[in-house]
């Protein structure tokens, strides 16, 4: 074998020696940064949110914060939860979600209901809540601007400042009765009607009518049918 084959069969062994101490470093390096440090999470729950963040932040790890409405027993901006849960392995740099009870106060809503609509602002302002729209409805028995309803129950519990619609009372309405048909009728029959039921024609009009005995009622106002009361201005024409 010539100098020049063994010269050429050294470098070509030196070069492969080379490429596998390369792609075994190159590999190495991957390994460790896909599998990075592992650690265990840390325990942040019961900790104030500044609290968590610093810890987070020494032992390498990301927080995401989740706020929202976890019942009663909580204290505002302090952790309730975390997953992974703590002493869970994660690599660094991992991500850590927190959750946070919501920073809104909440408040019970209190009864309004057979309250005047004044006391029912007055509650509702102590209660650290508004009045929202306020609607009407006439009711039998309940005293005028009495509170009938509201739009979130007694006890429910709601974000400070939030809107609470009332519904109140008109007070006692007088009755209302369906306008009869009194065409053909005996117009002192029908004054004893309306009599009885607390109503009164406003309008008698006698007018002339061939072939009619007097006393026949021939128009009415309102026409058969119509809802009223006594604020209705009711008046018939009679024969003469």
């Amino acid at each position: 074998m010539n100098n020049a084959l063994v010269r050429t069969i050294r470098i070509l062994g030196v070069a492969a020696v080379y490429s596998l101490l390369f792609a075994s470093s190159v590999f190495l390096t991957m390994s460790l940064l896909i599998k990075g440090d592992e650690l265990a999470t840390p325990d942040l729950i019961g900790k104030t949110i500044k609290s968590a963040y610093e810890t987070a932040a020494q032992q390498g790890i990301y927080l995401k914060k989740t706020v929202g409405d976890f019942g009663s027993g909580y204290l505002s901006g302090t952790v309730v939860n975390q997953t992974p849960a703590p002493g869970t392995k994660v690599k660094a740099k991992s991500v850590v979600r927190i959750f946070v009870p919501s920073d809104l106060a909440l408040v019970i809503v209190p009864n309004l209901i057979g309250q005047s609509l004044r006391d029912g602002e007055d509650i509702l302002k102590k209660s650290k809540l508004k009045k929202g729209h306020v609607s009407t409805i006439g009711v039998k028995d309940v005293l005028l601007d009495q509170v009938v309803a509201q739009s979130v129950a007694a006890g429910s519990r709601i974000t400070e400042n939030s809107t609470i619609d009332i519904l109140i009372s008109r007070g006692t309405e007088s009755a209302s009765y369906v306008m009869p048909d009194l065409i053909g009728k005996e117009a002192s029959k029908v004054l004893v009607f309306f009599e009885s039921k607390g109503l009164k024609l406003s309008k008698i009009e006698a007018v002339s009518y061939f072939g009619l005995k007097p006393g026949i009622v021939l128009k009415q106002y309102p026409s058969p049918g119509f809802e009223i009361s006594p604020k209705n201005q009711i008046g018939i024409q009679v024969s003469k």
